[in-house]
């Protein structure tokens, strides 16, 4: 029995260290190795013998969840409907969306299941009311109540079974100061109510005491998202400071009550704020603390390193919950989309690997006395092989079975569980309270654990795996990360020597920065704190812009001939460049045009991307393409820059938009005037002055891009009208655009005294928008309430892209609003060199008053739900602002506003918000929220809007993957970042040869 096996002969202990505690330098696992086999086989035969409760094979046997692991396609479907199943609310919106959902095209479905879909009348009333049981029955498995009191019941069955419990309340998303206050309320009435219900429970001493003494009865799991509105490592000494304040009432109770506080730990980028708050907090109140760490992070050796060096220094006891992680899928794809490192192992055995190790590492710093410090280890794990890794750790170092603790989770593993029991471990359960909105998301993490074809619990006791495969040792060579983007970043360090760039190294999106990196953030700080922006003058004179004409167009003729690839390693070597400056470029885009940290990035890494990608397309262009293979004929297109091109960029994307139009234009072979905006001509200023070092590095003429920095009522008005200029790249507003599309036009022909030109002028006309996002009645109301939010007031809502009306379906108008507004109510208006700040000041005094205009008249038109100024910073610092009740008629449903002032606006249903959506004569962005995919392939049919985001924010569109522009008023349908972009700057010539020569023809 493994109860007698902890009696055999220990391996000897590493000798003690200074402070009286057991040295930490775990025993090597391949000594253990044997041991370790020995005892995993025991447990697993233990536990095969004892098949009983959800992992039995009854539950696996189950049609939907038996189907979902045979039909890869089903199970999406399955559970992206289970996902939704909560926010539905009457069976007709059940059954619709079920057979919405599995009638998609390419999948099967069970007999019975697809007769059921089929059926009407009492079929269908049947088919729903035995899928929202089953559903119901699911979460019921893993959720044992709503709150304390309801949970009760579960808690003392378990008790009475020896197990022990840590209660942790569901919730994924916490998005306004209310939010807070009541996730708040429901921690403090944990464990203000647990304690004294609790205490009537039998005595057991196997659950209340460990090596050391008594252990607290009462645990409860805590997530520091759950506890601040505002929890975001871009601003982590305010975060921090933040989240401290909220949770010490929590702490200081728990004190009071005996309460054991457990933090959980959630995504990566939480990570190291959650290990600091832990610290902190630690060192402010002496309550029983404990944390949960993840192996599947790469990081895990070095955070078990942080926590045990700072116990043993303190002298602090404190318990680790060592998980393997719950995000596994989404931190992959979050590190994929954003070209990061991967945080997480690439293979299911390194993070087992890294398990085994951890956790030796603990079990080597567990305290033999009270008056140590140290780290006491709860192992969370269903995996036998890596209980008994441990338990033969904990036997090498000499400590009883009760020195660890082993922790599983609610409605999983019944059979492990029983053997634990019965060969009395100390055994908790981690059991999940609240609603079912909020725990979906954690039903949906504990289905995909369950049918995983990795997950251990199915290998062993569904598919029957061998007792090799599941003892079998992780520990190996850690599997490298081959993900896209680890290509990516791989390819993006390789030297730049070849001579064509474009054919050896695939465009892959520049990283943005990485802010819960303590390196990222220090750097950027200091960019901050050190950059200034020269006072450059808008200055030029009509004397100035002709002298500029000039110069360009005498200078095309011979630069139109240039090599492409000479052009091409320009940009490539101006990407370069860029990303060596990257920081300073983002602080003076701080500086001059306000934007915050995230934003002013963005801004840099898009220039960035517009130089690498622009670079790699334009060689194809200027390679002739054969058209057609017909003997005896050569057809071939080629294209050929137009001639001097006139660059008029707007100033709220200073470097990004302003470094798209002019290398587009450059690496084509056109001469370039760029007339930066009034607002931003540092960032302009630098731009150039980086062009012209990459043009001379390649022995190109610095004149082919010039800086002409003037008013748009006189330079500007004078380049577009100059008979000189072939292409005009505009973008801004409204009005300047159609006056530019107006001056470029030729005077009419049957008009007096017209005299013909001698070429047309190409005009790409980029101007606003006034987008919505559309909230469907199915929409994940917490992805909603952020993207819209963030949509709507990101950089003071000044991007062509925000969001100025939300069209909110039904009955769901409400609850979204109320939400929508205490969220907005968070954002902090400021200084944008401060990381904490979200809005800046908005761009000049005459923005200031338009926004603060239609303020005025949203007051009249509708109903002001929210508004923030802060005249004590000035009047540029203009806060989120919310109307409800605007109707179609009114001027905020129809005017382009460029700042934080969003209309929301309620839909009968989805047809009539489409058709509110697409009332504007604006056609840029649109978003839609809903989780119907019959609704969503609507909107990609009729949503009309160039770029169309569906269940994501609907501004930061990125080269290459969302190309961007938009028609009707809101441009000439170019689209930036795209594959045929560079086509508006050249003209395209047919060449066709007759390779016929007295009837003979080359073959080919």
């Amino acid at each position: 029995m493994l109860s007698s096996l902890f009696r055999r002969k220990p391996v000897p202990a590493a000798p003690a260290s200074s402070n009286g505690a057991t040295s930490g330098t775990p025993v090597h696992s391949t000594d253990l190795e044997p041991r370790t086999l020995e005892i995993g086989r025991e447990l697993l035969s233990l536990a095969r013998a004892n098949q009983a409760g959800l992992l039995s094979k009854q539950f696996w046997q189950d049609k939907l969840m038996n189907w979902s692991m045979k039909d890869p396609q089903f199970k999406i479907q399955l559970f992206r409907f289970v996902d939704t199943f909560p926010a539905l609310r009457d069976p007709d919106a059940v059954h619709e969306h079920l057979v919405d959902y599995l009638s998609q095209p390419g999948l099967t479905l069970p007999p019975g299941l697809s007769l059921g879909l089929a059926a009407g009348g009492l079929a269908k009333g049947l088919l729903t009311r035995t899928v929202t049981s089953q559903i119901q029955t699911m979460a019921a498995n893993f959720i044992a109540g709503t709150d304390a009191i309801s949970a009760l019941p579960v808690l003392r069955n378990r008790w009475d079974r020896s197990i022990a419990f840590s209660v942790d309340l569901l919730g994924e998303a916490c998005v306004s100061q209310l939010e807070v206050d009541e996730y708040r309320r429901r921690y403090l009435d944990l464990v203000e109510t647990l304690p004294a219900r609790v205490a009537a429970f039998p005595a057991s001493a196997l659950l209340e005491t460990d090596h050391l003494g008594p252990v607290p009865r009462t645990n409860v799991s805590i997530k520091i998202s759950a506890l601040s509105a505002k929890t975001d490592p871009i601003d982590f000494e305010g975060s921090l400071n933040q989240t401290l304040e909220s949770i010490l009432p929590i702490l200081l109770s728990a004190k009071k009550h005996g309460v054991l506080v457990n933090f959980d730990m959630e995504h990566h980028a939480l990570k190291d704020l959650t290990l600091e708050l832990f610290i902190r907090c630690c060192e402010r109140v002496d309550f029983h603390a404990g944390i949960a760490m993840q192996a599947y992070l790469r990081s895990g050796d070095a955070d078990a390193k942080r926590i045990i060096d700072w116990s043993r220094r303190t002298g602090r006891i404190v318990t680790v919950r060592l998980v393997k992680g719950a995000y596994w899928d989404f931190e992959t794809i979050h590190a994929d989309q954003q070209g990061w490192p991967c945080p997480v192992w690439a293979a299911k055995r390194d993070t087992d690997a890294c398990f085994e190790r951890m956790s030796a590492s603990f079990i080597a710093a567990l305290p033999t006395s009270a008056g140590q410090g140290g780290t006491k280890l709860a192992l969370g794990s269903h995996n036998l092989r890596s209980i008994a890794a441990s338990l033969s750790q904990l036997q090498a170092r000499g400590l009883p079975p009760a020195a660890i603790e082993l922790q599983m989770l609610h409605g999983m593993a019944d059979a492990l569980k029983s053997v634990a029991v019965d060969r009395s471990l100390r055994l908790r359960e981690y059991v999940p309270v609240g609603q079912m909105i909020p725990g979906m998301a954690y039903l949906v993490r504990r289905l995909l654990e369950n049918t995983s074809n990795e997950s251990w619990l199915r290998a062993g006791f569904l598919d029957d795996a061998s007792e090799s495969t599941l003892l079998a040792s992780p520990h190996a060579a850690a599997t490298p990360d081959t993900t896209p983007a680890a290509r990516a970043r791989r390819h993006q360090l390789t030297p730049l020597t070849f001579n064509v760039p474009g054919v050896d190294l695939p465009f892959s999106s520049e990283p943005l920065r990485d802010f819960s990196d303590a390196a990222q953030r220090a750097a950027f700080a200091a960019a901050i704190a050190t950059t200034t922006f020269p006072d450059v003058p808008i200055s030029a004179t009509p004397a100035d812009t002709d002298r500029a004409l000039a110069t360009a167009a005498e200078l095309f003729p011979t630069f139109r001939h240039s090599d492409p690839a000479a052009r091409a390693r320009v940009l490539l070597g101006a990407a370069n460049l860029l990303r060596a400056h990257r920081d300073a470029l983002s602080a003076l885009i701080v500086r001059e045009n306000g934007k915050n940290w995230r934003n002013a990035d963005a801004d840099v890494a898009e220039a960035i991307d517009f130089c690498d990608y622009y670079a790699r397309t334009a060689l194809d262009l200027f390679t002739p393409r054969r058209l057609g293979r017909y003997t005896g004929e050569l057809n071939e297109v080629l294209h050929e820059p137009r001639g001097v091109c006139v660059v008029i960029p707007p100033w709220n994307f200073p470097l990004a938009i302003a470094a798209g139009m002019v290398v587009a234009a450059l690496v084509t072979g056109n001469t370039v005037i760029l007339k930066p905006a009034e607002q931003t001509p540092a960032i302009a200023r630098r731009l150039v002055d980086l062009l012209h070092t990459a043009l001379a590095a390649e022995n190109l003429p610095v004149a082919a891009v010039q800086f002409l920095p003037g008013q748009g009522e006189t330079v500007g008005a004078y380049l577009v009208r100059d008979p000189r200029v072939s292409v005009i790249a505009f973008t801004g507003s409204r009005d300047v655009g159609l006056d530019i599309l107006t001056a470029a036009a030729p005077q009419s022909p049957f008009s007096p005294g017209f005299s013909a030109p001698a070429e047309l002028k190409h005009v790409v006309c980029e101007m606003g928008g006034k987008n919505a996002i559309i909230v469907d009645t199915s929409a994940d109301l917490d992805e909603a309430v952020l993207g819209v939010r963030d949509s709507a007031f990101g950089f003071s809502g000044q991007k062509c892209s925000a969001c100025s009306r939300v069209i909110v379906v039904g009955n769901l108008h409400d609850a979204f609003l109320a939400r929508l507004v205490e969220s907005s109510r968070t954002l902090v208006v400021g200084d944008p060199a401060h990381p904490g700040t979200d809005l800046g000041p908005v761009i000049d005094a005459a923005a200031a008053d338009k926004i603060l205009h239609y303020i005025h008249l949203g007051q009249s038109e509708g109903k002001p739900e929210l508004a923030v100024l802060r005249p004590d910073l000035g009047k540029r610092y203009i806060g989120p602002h919310i109307f409800s009740t605007i109707q179609p008629h009114h001027r905020l449903f129809t005017d382009e506003i460029f700042g934080p002032v969003l209309s929301v606006v309620r839909a009968t249903d989805f047809a009539h918000a489409l058709t509110l959506a697409n009332q504007s004569p604006y056609k840029l962005t649109g978003g839609v929220y809903s989780r119907k995919p019959a609704h969503l392939a609507l909107a990609r049919k009729l949503f009309s809007v160039g770029n169309l985001y569906l269940n994501r924010p609907i501004t930061g569109a990125l080269v290459a993957r969302q190309p961007f522009g938009g028609f009707g008023l809101s441009g000439t349908g170019t689209k930036a970042g795209g594959a045929d972009y560079l086509r508006h700057f050249t003209h395209a010539r047919v060449v066709t040869e007759n390779t016929m020569r007295r009837g003979f023809a080359p073959e080919d």
